[in-house]
């Protein structure tokens, strides 16, 4: 007796609508929402871009194709990848054996491509360093020649230079811990951004900070001039972290084309809930100069820089949507979370606040070091483990004017919670899995600023 196989059909697909002739497929990503902060409201942009953005809720906003065709947002379906269908390769004929045999030219092998170079932070002896404890040999041989009170000060003034510069701690010499004490001790820590929240964090920051616009294929471009430069951001869509990231470096390749130093900088950012996807940015950022020190001649660098990356883009198929200068501030405010009311700043030692939200920097000593397919499996683990923090984390590449070769950075990540025990113990865990990595987590104690101002979109690298 035979038994009837279980009536299971599969599920019939629904066929998607032919494009009409003529007609180029303009898509909105679904994961473009405005950073998840732990509060109840988020960024909101302008209504020039509003419909290709979703509120924090999920809840969609209405005329998202007539929004995305009156910013210019470039959006392209990746292309149909087909099958790989195995093929039976015969077996070679003695003349392949002989031929393989041959000598192969030097000249016709293809060269690996060059590795970024790598900035690493400052951890070897220097010469400083050498010098003082010379000098702490000296005060012991004076001091021996003097009366007693005279060795006792010149054996104090030894030992402390011989520890300031020969013990290391938490990774750092003890005289740098100093330096960043007392820069810590006069520094203002709190700060009360008033009305225009996103320009007083920047020049909190950086110091005194304007916006201005350029025009670069006619679409806006907010700028933000600053003592050290100018810069500009994109958002990107919800692909740009497995797009960009491992060719991050050679985004520079038109730097020496420029008279000034160039910074990109890609900002990715996940909230607490786990069922979207990292939102993404990348800023452009042009080094003030003594010969190029004007905002004019900086508004043309990165109005040039600009103009080549999105025409890259273009190429490559990558999303990306330009931001004016109300989209420039909002993102900023956002990214902080320091938009909805939490515009009063605070430093501490170990962390920083805008408001109710509580945050920290962790410095990822040795990413930069890393091959970019681990870089970008590192960046995925950590952006992909629910821990209930928003993360927040950027990778900075600079270039010299005229220099071939860019500069890759340690990635810089950022963590906010409302809660400071959900704020431990989502450090706890992702510093864990960094480790795994064979990355050196180093927490920015003291710094906690500095490593906010270098996780927003400014194309600015932490030193």
């Amino acid at each position: 007796m035979t038994t009837p196989a279980p009536n299971h059909a599969p599920p019939t697909p629904h066929p998607s609508p032919a494009p009409h002739p003529g007609h180029t497929p303009t898509t909105t990503p679904a994961g473009y929402t405005s950073p998840a902060t732990p509060g109840p409201t988020a960024y909101t942009p302008s209504p020039s871009v509003r419909g290709h953005f979703t509120s924090v809720t999920g809840h969609s906003v209405a005329a998202r194709g007539a929004a995305s065709a009156a910013v210019g947002y470039r959006a392209v379906d990746a292309p149909q990848v087909p099958a790989v269908v195995p093929a039976v390769v015969p077996a070679a004929p003695e003349y392949v054996s002989a031929l393989a045999a041959r000598p192969v030219r030097q000249e016709s092998l293809v060269q690996p491509p060059e590795m970024d170079v790598v900035g690493r932070p400052e951890r070897g002896v220097r010469v400083g360093q050498v010098v003082c404890w010379q000098l702490a040999l000296v005060l012991m041989a004076l001091g021996t020649t003097g009366p007693r009170t005279v060795l006792v000060l010149t054996s104090l003034a030894a030992l402390s230079l011989v520890l300031l510069t020969a013990v290391r701690v938490r990774g750092q010499w003890l005289y740098r811990w100093v330096g960043i004490l007392v820069l810590f001790a006069v520094r203002r820590r709190r700060i009360d951004l008033g009305d225009s929240v996103a320009v007083n964090l920047v020049a909190a920051f950086h110091g005194r900070t304007s916006t201005d616009v350029v025009s670069v294929r006619e679409q806006p471009y907010g700028l933000l001039s600053r003592p050290a430069g100018v810069s500009a951001a994109l958002r990107l869509g919800p692909d740009a972290q497995h797009q960009l990231l491992p060719q991050l470096g050679s985004l520079t390749d038109a730097a020496d084309e420029q008279p000034v130093g160039i910074g990109l900088q890609l900002i990715l950012h996940a909230g607490t809930k786990q069922n979207q996807r990292p939102r993404a940015w990348i800023a452009v950022a042009a080094e003030r100069t003594p010969d190029i020190a004007t905002d004019d001649q900086l508004r043309q660098v990165v109005a040039n820089t600009v103009r080549r990356l999105v025409r890259r883009f273009d190429r490559e198929q990558v999303e990306y949507l330009a931001l004016d200068e109300a989209d420039v501030l909002a993102s900023i405010g956002a990214l902080a979370h320091a938009n909805a009311g939490r515009g009063r700043i605070q430093e501490r030692w170990s962390g920083w606040s805008c408001g109710p939200v509580q945050q920290l920097t962790v410095r990822l000593t040795g990413s930069a070091s890393l091959p970019a397919a681990t870089l970008a499996a590192l960046v995925a683990t950590l952006l992909g483990t629910g821990t209930g923090a928003a993360q927040t984390i950027a990778v900075t590449v600079t270039a010299a004017a005229g220099g071939p070769a860019s500069t890759r950075h340690d990635a810089v990540l950022r963590l906010a919670a409302a809660h400071p025990a959900t704020l431990d113990s989502a450090a706890s865990v992702l510093l864990t899995l960094a480790r795994s990595f064979g990355v050196e987590p180093e927490r920015l104690d003291g710094r906690h600023a500095l490593g906010v101002a270098a996780t927003l979109p400014l194309g600015v690298h932490f030193s």
